[in-house]
């Protein structure tokens, strides 16, 4: 550096005047960053890749349907994207893992705040525009950090099923309510065709019917057994209707039941998660190097600070 300017050559020239301070510093930076490494708790992150299906796949109508062929995109729509990742928000996928792994006693932690705070902080998901999520889970231990990572993937599918499966369920003990009374109905209809036949004396056909013709036995006819034969014909139509309808209740329930079933999946794993060996905190080489890298730079800004300090300084006691 000349005594008129402060040029770039002077630049280098002070750094190199300095250059045992510059190692000095660069080297112990290096040291504390390796020792900082080398203190800090490993941590090991699992990871699982799974995409949406698109629900009304497992839809009843879709599935039992009578019509011709319909197309369905297989996987999700955004909105069904959305709605998982508002599950992953929430703190029922954390506490679940929490209460499943017992982690407050793995981590030392009883206030319930901070160990939600580190629980979530330890989650990562990453929602794609290809409507598949990466799930990661940080953990001390690596098995750990797996099994936590299949527990929450499992948990959002099935908090994620349950809104259709619920509804299923619901459909089907709603169908199955109906058709307890349907059979009431139809078991005090049985009482009145017996009081009905006997009234009009028609024993010879299981049910009368408008189409056919009933002849009655010579001196049995009459106002009030004509009466009760058609009485017996409205009954007889009405238990028939019943009857129909509970076949039809039937059916519906097989068909609820098999969508409501605990083995439909909406989530295609891409990638299970796995037991990491390599950890992934902390990053050793990461670290090191921006140490060292801050160091030198931090470094030559002293350098040059004291170097412009003392130009400055000098240039004022020669004027």
């Amino acid at each position: 550096m000349n005594e008129s300017s402060f040029d770039l050559i002077g630049i280098f020239r002070e750094i190199f005047k300095k250059k045992l301070f510059l190692i000095v510093l660069t080297v112990a930076a290096l040291i504390v960053s390796i020792i900082f490494c080398l203190l800090q708790q490993k941590q090991y992150t699992s990871e699982t890749i799974f995409i949406v299906k698109n629900p009304m796949l497992i839809d009843r109508n879709y599935v039992f349907r009578t019509t011709s062929y319909e197309h369905k995109d297989f996987f999700a729509i955004p909105d069904d994207v959305d709605h998982v990742k508002t599950i992953a928000k929430g703190d029922g996928m954390v506490w679940h893992v929490i209460s499943q792994f017992d982690l407050g006693k793995a981590y030392g932690m009883e206030t319930d705040d901070r160990l939600v705070k580190k629980v979530k902080g330890n989650f990562k998901a990453i929602m794609e525009d290809t409507k598949n999520i990466e799930l990661f889970y940080t953990d001390p231990d690596p098995k750990r950090a797996a099994a936590v990572t299949t527990a929450a993937r499992e948990y959002l599918e099935k908090t994620f099923l349950d809104y259709f499966r619920t509804t299923n369920k619901d459909i089907t003990a709603s169908l199955k309510e109906r058709i307890a009374a349907m059979n009431d109905t139809i078991a005090r209809l049985d009482d009145s065709i017996g009081t009905l036949r006997a009234a009009s004396g028609s024993y010879s056909q299981l049910l009368p019917a408008r189409n056919n013709t009933i002849s009655m036995q010579q001196g049995t006819a009459s106002a009030q057994s004509a009466q009760a034969l058609e009485r017996l014909q409205e009954t007889s139509a009405l238990k028939d209707r019943l009857a129909a309808d509970i076949a039809a209740y039937r059916s519906l329930i097989n068909e609820y039941e098999v969508m409501a079933n605990d083995k439909l999946k909406l989530f295609y794993v891409v990638q299970d998660a796995y037991v990491p060996t390599d950890p992934s905190h902390p990053k050793t080489l990461i670290i090191v190097a921006a140490s060292t890298l801050g160091a030198l730079f931090f470094g030559c800004i002293l350098v040059l600070i004291a170097a412009f300090y003392k130009h400055v300084m000098t240039s004022k006691d020669r004027s």
